[in-house]
């Protein structure tokens, strides 16, 4: 499990595959899906939109073919000649049946024109108060009554049908499913006062013809729908005056949903949905799930080549990288490991200039090196020995100077030579710390210890002509400083700053923190160093002291 975290510890063809995953299997995985995702959301929009201006265009040859029809029934009321054919004797001595012959022959070259122009209007039966009933188009038969009556109550408004079941007669029978336009003609001057009733009837399917024309996909569904459900109009004649039976779908119609989705059957289907102007009718369009995905096969396919060339392309840079830099880097790694087990015959094959054969070349140039140091090694082996000798040598010495300066202090002490005895300590004192085992740093408080020792033999030399005093803040004495800095300060002051004083001489040392530093104060009566007032106006120099300066940075 550890290998799998740590990264850094995996070998270098890990590393290449997972770099290579990375950089190219993938984002060429991750585009391929974005562009195929993208690309179904843009064929199903596609789609939709399509049925939505396919049902704007139903839509609009629905409302031709009514508008036609009803503007047909609105020239009745107005014709003359329907409005006499309607109301003018037939059966007593007043007729004129030439006269009544003659518009007959008008009405029924004026249906046939329509007939023979308008494919959905199927037949049209006008009928007037006279009794005279005119039967236009093809004859078929069945229950019309319901229709009749409502005409009747609506007393004169436009009464469209559903869907209802006509049969004509014959050698082969057939059905027809009709939708019809009843209405009852009024009075030109007393509209309470009817004078017949027309219906016109439309073939439903051929309807259904005239609106889809050229508007509808052999894969799509396309029902035209009464608000309660009911089917008007749809290529299966079966379910033409039936509700349909997707109770999901009349749901959505109801509740006027432009788009909604469902399912029938375990398929998936995407609708579409279109209130007909100005009336309680509603176009929808389904179109399934599977046909969009076929639609998508294309596009399935293109990912796939893709998804197979960045493959290739992925192990052949692969196998590349493999060959060009792991298998040199490998090869120097196995000649490096013989090299650490002392075989000195390694050598890398060297295939090319560029870094990895440098590198190559520089490991054998290293080898051969290597080879040369050892042959000088043996040669150095004995001078080291003789100056490891030497150094053990100058070490036994300050040890024999100590223990020899001791002694005399305590011979010192019992022969009651107190001040030799501690001139005796001091000596010893500044021989310890100016070794101090070779180190080069030392605690301030040891190195203050020291220039206290030095002052000591240098006040008994100078028969008490020097004074002085040595100060530390607390806290700082393990800060670290550089072995025997104020010793040569102070010697400085004896030699120079006192050569021609009689007064007695004073040093002054001081060590405290300021900030982030530790300053050292180093301060004598001295005369002092010549300095310009010009040059230094309101200097140290004051009262004949010199004050020198030594910042030591603060070590933990």
């Amino acid at each position: 499990m550890k290998k799998w975290i740590h990264f850094h510890d995996w070998s270098l063809r890990w590393k290449s595959f997972l770099i290579l995953l990375s950089l190219i299997f993938i984002p060429a995985l991750t585009i391929s899906l974005l562009v195929y995702y993208q690309s179904n959301t843009i064929l199903e929009r596609q789609v939709i939109e399509r049925n939505e201006q396919n049902l704007r265009h139903i839509e609009n040859n629905l409302l031709e073919a009514m508008h036609a029809i009803e503007e047909l029934s609105s020239y009745i009321i107005f014709s003359e000649e329907f409005r006499q054919y309607m109301t003018l004797p037939i059966d007593d001595e007043s007729s004129d049946p030439e006269e009544m012959q003659r518009i007959q022959d008008h009405i029924r070259g004026f249906f046939t024109f329509h007939l023979n122009n308008k494919s959905y209007v199927h037949s049209a039966q006008i009928e007037g108060i006279n009794g005279t009933d005119l039967h236009l188009g093809e004859r078929i038969s069945g229950d019309e009554a319901v229709w009749e009556e409502e005409a009747q109550a609506a007393h004169g408004r436009m009464t469209w049908t559903d869907p209802y079941q006509m049969e004509r007669g014959g050698w082969v029978p057939e059905d027809y499913q009709m939708i019809s336009l009843f209405r009852v003609i009024n009075n030109l001057y007393d509209i309470t006062e009817p004078i017949g009733q027309v219906r016109i009837r439309l073939d439903e399917q051929e309807l259904f013809s005239y609106m889809t024309n050229g508007y509808l996909n052999p894969n799509d569904e396309m029902v035209l729908l009464q608000k309660d459900g009911r089917v008007l109009s749809h290529q299966d004649k079966q379910l033409v005056g039936k509700l349909y039976p997707n109770d999901l779908v009349v749901q959505h119609v109801q509740e006027e949903s432009e788009l909604f989705e469902y399912e029938e059957n375990e398929e998936a289907y995407y609708a579409v949905t279109r209130k007909i102007e100005g009336r309680d009718l509603y176009l929808v369009s389904t179109v399934s799930e599977e046909y969009l995905l076929n639609e998508f096969g294309g596009i399935r396919k293109t990912m796939q080549v893709i998804m197979i060339v960045a493959g290739l392309i992925g192990l052949i840079a692969f196998v590349g990288f493999m060959l060009t830099i792991i298998k040199p880097v490998t090869e120097l790694t196995r000649e490096t490991r013989r090299l650490e087990d002392g075989d000195f015959t390694a050598q890398v094959k060297v295939r090319s200039r560029d870094e990895i054969g440098q590198l190559g070349s520089r490991f054998n140039k290293a080898v051969v090196q290597i080879q040369h140091l050892i042959e000088t090694k043996y040669k150095l082996e004995i001078q080291n020995k003789e100056s490891e000798l030497k150094a053990l040598q100058s070490q036994i010495n300050p040890h024999f100077l100590y223990n020899t300066l001791d002694m005399i202090r305590w011979t010192a002490r019992m022969e009651n030579a107190k001040e030799t005895g501690k001139s005796i300590e001091d000596l010893s004192r500044l021989f310890r710390i100016s070794l101090s085992q070779g180190k080069l740093w030392i605690s301030l408080k040891d190195e203050m210890t020291y220039v206290q020792s030095y002052l000591e033999l240098q006040k008994r030399r100078l028969a008490g002509m020097l004074t002085f005093s040595v100060r530390m803040e607390a806290g700082i004495e393990q800060c670290h400083i550089l072995k025997l800095l104020l010793q040569p300060l102070v010697e400085n002051s004896l030699q120079h700053g006192f050569a021609e004083l009689e007064q007695t001489n004073s040093i002054s040392i001081r060590a405290y923190r300021q900030d982030e530093f530790v300053l050292i104060d180093v301060i004598d009566n001295g005369e002092g160093l010549p300095v310009s007032a010009d040059v230094f106006n309101q200097s140290l120099h004051q009262s004949n002291q010199a004050r020198q300066w030594i910042c030591i940075a603060e070590h933990s």
